[in-house]
């Protein structure tokens, strides 16, 4: 005699049940396995205190950084060699950080994200472990970019700034006041079509 199972209906919206029956098909698991299974991974994250959806995004943020070429690399050894070039090459080096926020940037312009710039620095706070504390506030067609880093050689700053710089430029700002001290790094940009009518 088999043990039984007591089942108890649940509902739901009719597009995600038909999303999940694709993905149960694809698996080739029933509907019933598949629901299941996300129940038993949604109770373990609660009991673990992890916020499913905060999870989800970081691990899709994680894999685009992935596709875009980001490596994980040990933050001292990070910090001696983009010294080491800082020191040998610094007009290259500098120009390679301004290139990166460039490129990095131009996803969020290509996106039909609604603040680009506000996206771009919670991602770029994800992605770059060593930040403790981004700030930003805006005033008028004003931004003011504040960044703690606060294990950072202050070589390190001044690389993020220009990465930042480069990253702003794309996003269609103009940097105005950029100040660089050991542990923060602060960034005052105005919006280009406003310069260009004022």
């Amino acid at each position: 005699m088999g043990v039984e199972t007591e089942r108890k209906a649940l509902f739901a919206r009719k597009d995600l049940v038909e999303k999940l029956s694709e993905v149960a098909r694809r698996r080739g698991c029933s509907l019933y396995n598949l629901v299941n299974e996300l129940f038993e991974i949604a109770v373990k994250a609660e009991d673990s205190g992890v916020d499913l959806r905060d999870f989800t995004e970081r691990e899709a943020l994680l894999a685009t950084a992935r596709r875009i070429g980001f490596i994980l690399v040990l933050e001292g050894l990070w910090y001696e060699m983009s010294e080491l070039a800082y020191l040998s090459s610094r007009d290259e080096v500098l120009r390679s950080w301004f290139e990166a926020g460039v490129l990095m940037a131009k996803h969020y312009t290509l996106s039909n994200i609604r603040v680009p710039l506000r996206r771009f620095l919670e991602n770029f706070k994800n992605l770059m472990w060593n930040i403790s504390d981004i700030v930003m506030r805006e005033d008028g067609n004003a931004v003011h970019i504040s960044i703690a880093v606060p294990r950072a050689p202050e070589h390190y700053g001044v690389l993020l700034a220009n990465l930042l710089e480069g990253a702003l430029t794309t996003l269609g700002y103009r940097v105005h006041d950029k100040e660089v001290t050991r542990s923060v790094v602060r960034l005052k940009a105005v919006r280009k079509e406003a310069e260009a009518s004022g």
